[in-house]
């Protein structure tokens, strides 16, 4: 492979965007975010590491304003998870930390008053 760019090529720029599609899935503004997990029937919010659950809900879009109330009230998102429940008894993460709570902020559309992140020392 040649990478001294001594070849003349050409890249077309493209200006026309009218014949271009939209992701299958691709979320439309304001629509909110479901995350769903196939065989999963409820999902559940707890603590770590003491494995308390704070809440069960239908679905993830029940869970986000919870997650983000977990926070207000002082909890730090690095203890909080969200978990799945399937029907015959199984169960996974389903996100944690603050991606979680990134996440659920994102969608709740809550960013004011957020607590400082700590440094390191």
């Amino acid at each position: 492979m040649n990478t001294h760019g001594d070849d003349d090529v050409e890249i077309p720029e493209v200006t026309d965007f009218s014949g271009f599609q939209r992701g299958r899935y691709a979320r439309k503004p304001g629509e909110p975010l479901e995350i769903r997990v196939d065989g999963a029937i409820e999902y559940s919010l707890r603590l770590i590491p003491s494995n308390k659950v704070v809440g069960r809900f239908a679905s993830t879009l029940d869970a986000w304003p919870a997650i983000v109330a977990e926070v207000e009230r002082g909890i730090p998102p690095n203890c909080l998870v969200l978990d799945w429940h399937g029907a015959n008894g199984e169960r996974g993460p389903v996100g944690s930390g603050r991606v979680l709570v990134s996440t659920a902020r994102s969608v709740v559309g809550s960013n004011a008053d957020r607590r400082p992140v700590r440094a390191a020392s």
